[in-house]
């Protein structure tokens, strides 16, 4: 599967909440603070997140849309 590049974390999320997506590249610079905030929302419900190149990428194990987005 192909990834695709996100551009804010509001587009992070709208991609991999799509249920199109299974990898999802930050391609914008992320403060520590949104990064742990978004990489423990996405861990807890199985992705997991790994560096490419300068840039991270988060990975859905499965597609599992949440009900809600409260991260």
């Amino acid at each position: 599967m192909k990834s695709v590049k996100a551009t804010s974390i509001r587009d992070v999320n709208d991609k991999l909440l799509s249920g199109e997506h299974k990898e999802v590249i930050i391609d914008f610079d992320i403060s520590s603070d949104d990064f742990f905030a978004l990489s423990d929302y996405w861990c807890e419900r199985g992705a997991k997140i790994k560096k490419e190149g300068d840039r991270f990428m988060i990975k859905l194990k499965k597609i599992s849309i949440p009900e809600s987005l409260d991260p």
